[in-house]
Formats: structure tokens, C-alpha cells, sequence
């Protein structure tokens, strides 16, 4: 299977690019090709809502970092969403990179793969996620993919180094998570 991992983060070395990477050594070694994307680094704008998209299937007319997403996108089997929670649900980057997967649809219809969702987040309250797993869900059922799971890590202290921390717990879950991906 081919996972594309990709990380809504803008630290690259923070909890969240650390749990992703965990999550991708578990894949890699249960025999998967895995590309990772770090949003970080990219400049994505948020979808125009133009439909040029569905016109003519002519593609994105946003000429941004997304063109060369594309076709990651395309070729991948699983979609692998990591995300810090910002605000109660993903990050503004992610939701971006999310929205302009409207290029890839033709009359309201996705290409069909699997999907699942890493975050990390400060609080460890009983209701910390619950706002970005109802989003996840509804995305998933939406488009029609397989929700293959999550891996939720609360306590996970943020800001720049030395202050991030991650918990070696979360770390080995998300290596199993991705070691479990048959």
C-alpha cells in the first residue's frame, strides 16, 4: 500500500511531525511506501471556491505548492492526516490542503482510499479531540473513504524546544498504529 502522511504542523520537529514519523516507521516496517508532507513548508492557499476544478476537469486554478501535492494524492492508497489540535479542531494548514481535494473530485465524487488521523494536543481533558474527531468523521463519510483509525495524543506540551515534549507512550502507539496497517 502507498501512504501519504501528511503533517499540518508548522514546527518540523514538534509532537506532531514526531508522532507522524512514528506512525511512518511502523508503516515502513509492516512493508508499506510511505511519502511524508510537511505543510510547514509549503504555501497552500485555502479553496477559492471558483469550480474551475469541475469545468472541463482543467484541475486547480490556484497555482500554489498544492500542484505538486496533487499527484501524491493521486497515487497514494491512504491518507494519513496529523494535526496539532489548534482552536478545538485541525490546523488552518490542514484544513487548506483538505479543502483543495475538491480538484480531485469529478461531480461530487472522490477517488476512493483509506484514511487516518494523528493529533497531538496540551490538554488531556475527555472532550479535548471531540470537535476535531467529529470533523475527521464527518470528512471520511463524506468522501467516502475507509477510517482506518486514530491515534490521539493529549498531554503533549507545546512551544519551542526544550519545553516540547512527547510522551515515549504516544510515540510507541503511533509506531504500532502504523505497524498495524495491513
Amino acid at each position: 500500500m502507498h501512504i501519504l502522511v501528511v503533517v499540518g504542523s508548522g514546527v518540523k520537529s514538534g509532537n506532531t511531525a514526531k508522532l507522524a514519523q512514528a506512525f511512518e516507521k511502523g508503516a515502513k516496517e509492516a512493508g508499506h511506501q510511505t511519502d511524508y508532507i510537511f505543510l510547514g513548508e509549503k504555501r497552500i492557499e485555502g479553496c477559492r471556491g471558483c469550480g474551475a476544478c469541475q469545468k472541463g476537469n482543467k484541475g486547480c486554478a490556484v497555482k500554489d505548492d498544492m500542484q505538486e501535492l496533487y499527484p501524491l494524492l493521486e497515487e497514494s492508497d491512504m491518507v494519513v492526516l496529523a494535526s496539532p489540535l489548534y482552536f478545538w479542531t485541525i490546523s488552518g494548514r490542514l484544513k487548506s490542503f483538505v479543502d483543495r481535494f475538491y480538484a480531485l473530485s469529478e461531480k461530487d465524487r472522490y477517488p476512493h482510499k483509506e484514511t487516518a488521523l494523528l493529533m497531538t494536543a496540551g490538554d488531556e481533558g475527555e472532550e479535548t479531540f471531540r470537535q476535531a474527531v467529529h470533523y475527521y468523521r464527518v470528512l471520511a463519510d463524506a468522501l467516502k473513504w475507509t477510517d482506518r483509525g486514530m491515534y490521539l495524543a493529549g498531554g503533549c506540551a507545546g512551544g519551542e524546544a526544550p519545553k516540547r515534549t512527547m510522551d515515549e507512550k504516544h510515540l510507541e502507539g503511533a509506531y504500532k498504529f502504523g505497524l498495524s496497517i495491513k
